[in-house]
């Protein structure tokens, strides 16, 4: 087991109040969120993939093997392609939680890119068309993980009874 160098111990294990020198990232969480979210979108397509006829691409690869088990073969593929999307989608929603200050906000982050990669990947992969209906609705989402994900001044409370605005017997 590798010792802990504790004149490195900031690069060896980074975290929210010790960021990596990612120069070229505006917010490792950000990053991490919208990468474990288009993991999480992958996901959902490899799955779908795996239990639905194939699309037309793929019904002409598994003529072009010419083998008795190519569907067999693909759908093998497609199960392993759905655990290792699932497995790199934790590590980058765990990464973007350990740099985030807000879990709501990086769960956002990640919801945001996963419903974004899955419309893209339904339009481009399976050929759906997206109605007005549905541009609403992820413009009312979008709209609503924005208002979600401001920044509120800080609210303080001095007591229920100040809040309340009943004047204790203790000041008079």
């Amino acid at each position: 087991m590798p010792e802990i160098q504790i004149d490195r111990f900031a690069q060896q294990f980074p975290n929210k109040y010790n960021p990596p020198s990612y120069a070229y990232l505006p917010a490792p969480s950000t990053f991490f969120a919208i990468l474990g979210g288009s993991f999480a979108a992958l996901s959902s397509v490899t799955a779908k993939l795996t239990v639905s006829s194939p699309p037309l691409y793929l019904q002409q690869l598994t003529t072009a093997l010419h083998t008795t088990h190519s569907t067999h073969i693909i759908r093998i593929l497609m199960v392993s392609a759905t655990i290792v999307c699932n497995v790199f989608m934790w590590l980058f929603f765990t990464k973007a939680l350990r740099f985030g200050d807000s879990t709501p906000r990086v769960m956002m982050m990640q919801t945001a890119a996963n419903f974004a990669v899955t419309a893209l990947c339904g339009v481009y992969v399976f050929g759906d068309a997206l109605s007005v209906q549905w541009w609403m609705g992820a413009s009312l989402i979008g709209v609503g993980l924005v208002a979600l994900n401001v920044e509120r001044p800080e609210f303080v409370c001095e007591g229920a009874d100040h809040a309340m605005g009943i004047e204790s017997k203790k000041s008079k």
